[in-house]
């Protein structure tokens, strides 16, 4: 018999059609009537979105954003308040830095004016609008059991829907999706004043779709899904193939706005950006723990993502990024006053001759060896050379440096085309990125959040109605203030239903420890001999602690001592024995946080938990883990 043989290159050249094919045909099985009209219709939406004159979007994003720095200047010179001070931890009331938030940011009932959103992005996403032209929808389901009948209040049933709809949710969720979540265009998903978790499923899919916004979500641990029948509009639904584990994938998209989002460690990449798509601004993000992070067209024949136009401002590249902060083929990338503090590889590449245009960018080398920001790939020199690659304003700290390349005079030829206004200064970088990520609702954000529905939440006028005639009344009134004034960091709390003897709180689990990221709720009953007198706390959250002991819904026991109160009581030292009147609100609520940090495993309420703390800390921090995602979705 006549040996066959396998040369490796055959393979490999096999392997890289396929992985092509793969990508071109975007994980649709079924390449139909429907899907070839939506290509079609893509394509000549790509080509009305191109701005032939990229300079003039690029112009008009700086001129805000040095407006913006201007205006928080005076602010902090008014307030007597430093650059440094803010840095070290800002906990104070809603500030705003950039100049997307300052569009909405702080302002009074922005909850009831969620559509402004829609008029505040800028750079080359700044045609979207997402769903401002239709109704609310509330997702109050976060299931995702049926892909090709999905129910009604579900996520997957908002987006498949036709009209545009801004997407709101009812309360915190973890929403994991069974297969990718195909999105129609004219949408909005906006998560500000919950927590939403996108996370341990599939990711969001953009596909052959124009006008979406994504704001205030967590995307994490996304994975690759097998795929099958997958519903992608409300008269349509085909078979997928295996999805890569994207957080988000852009396919062929325009006007595309991802802001305020939370993401890391997909399988795949955080963003991917490719096959014909554009207008897309991608802002006020904080990226953790992902290798490769941000990528803009999918190989070096896709010729046609000449057309491609991407906006990556005021981001934070954090702890444990690698590469590809973006990596870049063929089009026009404005990359402007990111905070980059972490890349092990390389932090802005590319191939295929990509024009990079990198303004006010702050650059901090951590890596001993990655030093270099850019990376070309696949190209000799004597090639990148000519590409595009500009760096202006960055700040280089701890070594980093940018390799330019490429014409860096043509705007100076050109001024009919570019009025060359400069980037806002990387000194302000830092400020202007402090904010990224999903926003946590601390302080005044955090009060709306708790008392929404049985007050006015734009003015705090209700206040003026609570009887303030006994000294108890009076000093809740003062802690109060204080505490929406200044309030600790994960920490706040706030009269319920006008009955200021009765409190809702929250505290979030801290950083770096296993608590972290969670929501835990409390009630604090006062007296009329309070200050003199404690208060009665009792958490509403389930816990998994040493010392703590939960009784049911309603009761959830944490203290320091060995006693513990049958009626749920908190048995905390400074609720006892050693309780005095100069303790207010916000003393109580920050001793509580602490005990998270730093449990007595001595004298345990939870035996358990005592236990495990002592002999087995991995499995505790499992059991903790699982009751931090319980808090995410509990009522």
């Amino acid at each position: 018999m006549r040996e066959i043989k396998i040369y490796p290159w055959l393979l490999m050249v096999l392997f890289g059609c396929c992985w092509i094919l793969e990508i071109v045909n975007g994980n649709i099985g079924e390449w139909d009537e429907v899907w070839k009209k939506r290509s079609e219709e893509s394509w000549n939406r790509t080509l009305e979105t191109y701005e032939p004159v990229p300079e003039h979007i690029v112009s008009h994003l700086n001129v805000h954003a040095n407006k913006a720095v201007k205006e928080v200047e005076e602010i902090n010179a008014k307030e007597n308040s430093t650059r440094r001070e803010l840095l070290k931890g800002y906990t104070g009331p809603c500030m705003a830095t950039n100049p997307i938030d300052r569009c909405w940011r702080c302002r009074p009932r922005w909850a009831k004016k969620r559509f402004r959103l829609a008029d505040c992005v800028l750079g080359f996403g700044y045609k979207t609008t997402g769903g401002k032209n239709g109704d609310i929808y509330v997702v109050t389901d976060y299931t995702d059991h049926d892909m090709v009948n999905p129910r009604p209040g579900t996520l997957r049933h908002a987006v498949i829907q036709k009209e545009p709809l801004w997407i709101i949710f009812e309360r915190d969720m973890l929403i994991t999706l069974q297969q990718e979540l195909i999105m129609q265009g004219d949408k909005t998903i906006d998560g500000r004043g919950v927590r939403v978790d996108i996370a341990y499923g599939a990711g969001i899919t953009i596909q052959f779709v124009s006008n979406v916004i994504i704001h205030g979500i967590r995307v994490h641990d996304i994975l690759s899904k097998s795929g099958g029948m997958v519903r992608d509009s409300v008269d349509h639904y085909g078979f997928r193939t295996v999805s890569d584990g994207d957080g988000i994938s852009i396919f062929g998209s325009q006007n595309i706005w991802i802001d305020h989002v939370s993401m890391k460690n997909c399988t795949d990449g955080l963003i991917d950006a490719i096959e014909g798509s554009t207008g897309i601004s991608i802002t006020n993000s904080h990226f953790t723990d992902h290798d490769e992070a941000l990528l803009f067209s999918a190989n070096d024949m896709a010729t046609y993502d000449d057309k491609m136009q991407v906006t990556v401002a005021f981001n934070h590249f954090g702890k444990r990024m690698v590469q590809r902060m973006p990596r870049c083929r063929f089009g026009y990338f404005h990359v402007v006053n990111n905070d980059y503090t972490h890349w092990k590889m390389y932090a802005i590449g590319g191939s295929s001759h990509p024009t990079i245009i990198s303004q006010g960018n702050r650059f901090v080398a951590d890596h001993p060896f990655a030093k270099q920001v850019t990376k070309r790939e696949k190209s000799p020199e004597s090639e990148w050379m000519t590409w595009t690659w500009v760096s202006e304003g960055d700040l280089f700290l701890r070594g980093a440096y940018f390799v330019e390349s490429g014409d860096r005079d043509w705007t100076k030829k050109h001024p009919e085309l570019y009025d060359k206004i400069l980037a806002a200064p990387a000194i302000h970088t830092a400020e202007m990125t402090k904010f990224t990520g999903t926003l946590d609702f601390f302080g005044v954000d955090l009060f709306i959040y708790l008392c929404r529905g049985f007050v006015d939440l734009g003015s705090l006028v209700f206040l003026t109605a609570i009887k303030m005639s006994t000294p108890a009344r009076k000093r809740l009134m003062r802690d109060f203030k204080r505490l929406q004034h200044d309030p600790p960091a994960g920490i706040s709390g706030a009269p319920y239903d006008n009955n200021i003897m009765l409190w809702n709180a929250v505290i979030f689990g801290p950083d770096d420890t296993p608590w972290d990221g969670g929501t835990f709720k409390l009630t604090l009953q006062f007296s009329e001999d309070y200050p003199n007198k404690p208060p009665t706390v009792r958490f509403i959250s389930r816990m998994f602690h040493p010392n703590s002991l939960w009784l049911g819904i309603f009761a959830l026991l944490m203290y320091f001592s060995s006693s513990v109160y049958a009626d749920g009581s908190i048995c905390l030292d400074i609720l006892q024995n050693q309780w005095s009147p100069i303790y207010d609100v916000a003393a109580i609520l920050t001793s509580i946080q602490s005990l998270l940090c730093d449990p007595n495993p001595n004298s345990p309420a939870n035996s358990e938990a005592g236990r495990l703390f002592s002999e087995n800390k991995r499995e505790y921090n499992r059991k903790v883990r699982e009751i931090v995602e319980q808090s995410w979705t509990a009522d």
